[in-house]
């Protein structure tokens, strides 16, 4: 399966990226360096394929397709999904995430963990960057879930 990026996007994630790379240079001694964030880039397109391949092995028969959710899994995308994690932490997020499935909670590696979590990102329209979304809980818990700027797609 392959994940289908249209042009539109592209150019979205490339612009983005490139705001990221200016937001993340070098700054002048005493001053602090701005928190990584889902709305500049925060995961690869190759995690975001890789998450796309484990979620339809382990998520897609109680999230559905459009990850919409189906009985009683909630959705991963959307305005309703937006709602309950709308500033929690990627760290909160990865940490549900690896409590699936609900029959086997704790089988995936963190790595698997993070390739959904930049796979959910990219499905609620969040930019691709140029650096791979880390599993270190440290930089996960900085990291807060924003939904994209209406309009943004």
């Amino acid at each position: 399966m392959k994940l289908v990026f249209d042009a539109r996007s592209r150019s979205l994630a490339l612009t983005l990226s490139a705001v990221a790379i200016a937001m993340t240079t070098p700054t002048a001694e005493g001053q602090t360096k701005a928190a990584p964030s889902v709305l500049h880039g925060a995961y690869t397109e190759e995690q975001a394929i890789h998450g796309q391949a484990l979620y339809y092995t382990h998520c897609l028969s109680c999230h559905g397709e459009d990850m919409a959710g189906l009985d009683r899994a909630p959705p991963l995308a959307g305005p309703q999904f937006a709602g309950v994690w709308e500033g929690e932490s990627l760290w909160a997020l990865a940490e549900r995430i690896a409590m699936m499935p609900p029959t086997q909670p704790g089988m995936l590696s963190r790595d698997e963990t993070v390739a959904i979590l930049a796979y959910v990102l990219w499905f609620n329209g969040l930019p691709i960057g140029d650096a791979p979304l880390s599993a270190e809980r440290s930089v996960l818990t900085e990291m807060a879930f924003h939904a994209p700027p209406l309009g943004s797609e």
